[in-house]
């Protein structure tokens, strides 16, 4: 009788749990701690497999607990990191990989793909994004930067479901499928696509500013930045608080009134 069940839980999940586990990575984050960090959410994506594999509460209440410490990776590189996990808990139900495996796997996997997901999504791919649209817009072609938002989307979402079938096919065998992508030197190229994109975007400012900007503004600009700067860096204050205050100079500057205001001129 042992022999059969594990014989059959090492079959493919079916179809619902692996659509519900897939449809919960987009809500990992939502419960995200400061000491756990992605450990509340990574435990609700997981659950739908982990009660499938373990039906026994004994048993699930044990799975559980293989995932009560910090877990952190890059929220784009989620799909892939927990089908994987999936895998291994097949795995592990079936007797071929001993529970005890799981802890380090997931503590380094999670690093590397959090690094990878910085690198070339966060630090490539979403840059080349927003300065692809506000070129567009910089044209006056909001349409065509709609369109770009929208294939953007098209293809993160084809690689979250391709990413997660393939960690949750072939576990731990799919990172050699991500290492012949050879994403970490792309990264370098779509950076160098990034500045140029940067460069032309500076050409256009003035073309659409409505009047010439004073040099003594520009000049302020610049201290202003470097301050922020120095101040993140030394006094580690958050980049939120610069953000707020980059915006809301902006929205006044924009305003009637602040054209009006001689402290700006």
């Amino acid at each position: 009788v042992r022999d059969c069940f594990a014989q059959n839980r090492s079959a493919m999940y079916p179809r619902q749990v692996i659509c519900a586990c897939f449809l919960r990575t987009y809500c990992v984050n939502l419960a995200r701690t400061a000491s756990n960090m992605q450990q509340i959410g990574l435990v609700f994506l997981l659950e739908p497999g982990l009660r499938w594999l373990y039906p026994a509460p004994k048993n699930f209440s044990s799975a559980l607990l293989r995932y009560l410490g910090p877990s952190n990776t890059h929220p784009f590189m989620v799909p892939l990191f927990s089908g994987i996990l999936l895998a291994m808990e097949k795995e592990i139900a079936a007797g071929s990989l001993p529970d005890t495996a799981l802890d380090s796997v997931r503590e380094t996997l999670a690093t590397s793909l959090s690094a990878l997901g910085d690198s070339f999504c966060s630090g490539a791919i979403l840059p080349l994004w927003a300065l692809g649209c506000l070129l567009l817009i910089s044209f006056g072609m909001i349409g065509w930067a709609a369109v770009l938002t929208l294939f953007s989307f098209c293809l993160l979402s084809a690689f979250r479901v391709g990413s997660f079938w393939a960690g949750l096919r072939y576990g731990m065998a799919a990172l050699a499928h991500l290492k012949r992508m050879d994403l970490i030197n792309w990264v370098g190229r779509i950076k160098m696509l990034n500045a140029v994109l940067a460069a032309i975007l500076v050409l256009r400012l003035p073309e659409m500013a409505s009047a010439a900007v004073p040099q003594a503004m520009h000049a302020a600009g610049l201290c202003a930045v470097l301050l922020a700067t120095v101040l993140m860096y030394r006094r580690r204050l958050p980049r939120l608080l610069f953000w707020l205050v980059a915006t809301g100079t902006a929205i006044i500057w924009g305003t009637a009134w602040a054209q009006k205001c001689p402290l700006f001129f």
